[in-house]
This record gives structure tokens, C-alpha cells and sequence, in this order.
């Protein structure tokens, strides 16, 4: 079993915003956030754009395996904020941002193999407002599904395969003593 953190799903939305921040060296903010974006936060974190504010949404019981051992469906967001910028309309700005989401998220496991199972379900929404369009700022969102084990996966262990020689006529079982290694699969 993997030993899965007590607080991983406290720290999964900023787990995701670092690799984003990698991938998106541009953003004025990245970061993992607790629940739901909406212009009010804006006005009251003073999120500077372009931003990526990663989140989850809800978390559901999917299934039980062995142990007993349960799996979880996260549903996770991301939410991208962009404004006018000389030369970069804001809708195209989020778009651009989003394309890149969208080509990262599928598959993921954000370096926790043993406790992330790979992301699926990944859609992008436009989350455009009139309030949003009063403060001239683009809103969108890519939501995905994160399977997750609160109690870690058992890790299967590694196989490492061994090649031996050994010649006719002393084959078989009863002359393995005198095989010859000659890989010892590393």
C-alpha cells in the first residue's frame, strides 16, 4: 500500500497548480483554491490576470474493492480568468490558456500514482456573465474527474526478470543447477 497524506485532498488543488504553473509560465496567479470562483472573490482576492485558480467541486463514492479498499471520483476545476491585454482579445487569452489545459489534464496523476487514479471527463465551459463582461473579463472553466484512494493503492511489486543459459542435452528441471545466468534483468 501506498501511504496516502492525511491532508491529500486538502492539498490536491494546489498539487495540480504547481504542474500547471509549470506548463504556463505565464500566469500572473496559479494556485489551489477551497470551493467555487465567482466575481465577488475576484473583488476580494484581487486576482491578477491571466490566472488559474484550481479547485475541487465535489467528491463522490465510486466503488469498493478488495480490502475493504474505496474509490473515490473528485470532481476537480479549473478556473481561468483573463482581461484585455494590448493585442490579446481576453476570450481568445482564455482560450489559448484553456487549449493548453485541455491537452495537460487527460490521464494525469499529478505524481501521485499510488493514490490518483488518471483524469478523465475533461470539458471546458465559458463562464461569461454580465457582470464579468461589466469588469471586461473573460471566465471559463475546465472540469475533470480525479479518482482518488484515501487509503493509498496496494502497489503491485516489481518483477525483474533473470535469463539463464543452458545447453543441450543437460536441459529441463533436473540440470537447472547448472544453467549459467546471463541477465539478471537490470
Amino acid at each position: 500500500m501506498t501511504d496516502t497524506p492525511a491532508d491529500l485532498l486538502a492539498r490536491l488543488p494546489e498539487i495540480i497548480a504547481a504542474r500547471i504553473r509549470v506548463v504556463l509560465p505565464g500566469l500572473r496567479d496559479c494556485r489551489g483554491m477551497a470551493g467555487r470562483f465567482d466575481l465577488d472573490q475576484l473583488k476580494q482576492r484581487g486576482v491578477a490576470a491571466p490566472a488559474v485558480l484550481v479547485s475541487r467541486l465535489r467528491i463522490r463514492q465510486d466503488q469498493t474493492v478488495a480490502g475493504p479498499l474505496y474509490l473515490w471520483q473528485v470532481q476537480m476545476v479549473a478556473f481561468i480568468l483573463t482581461r484585455e491585454e494590448l493585442g490579446l482579445p481576453r476570450d481568445v487569452a482564455a482560450a489559448n490558456i484553456a487549449q493548453v489545459l485541455l491537452r495537460l489534464i487527460p490521464d494525469q496523476v499529478w505524481g501521485r500514482p499510488g493514490d490518483l487514479g488518471a483524469a478523465f471527463d475533461v470539458a471546458e465551459e465559458p463562464l461569461i456573465t454580465a457582470g464579468s463582461e461589466k469588469q471586461a473579463l473573460s471566465l471559463s472553466a475546465v472540469t475533470w474527474t480525479q479518482p482518488i484512494s484515501l487509503a493509498g493503492m496496494p502497489v503491485a511489486p516489481a518483477i525483474v526478470p533473470e535469463l539463464y543459459l543452458g545447453q543441450a542435452p543437460r536441459i529441463g528441471a533436473a540440470f537447472e543447477k547448472d544453467y549459467d545466468l546471463i541477465g539478471d534483468g537490470e
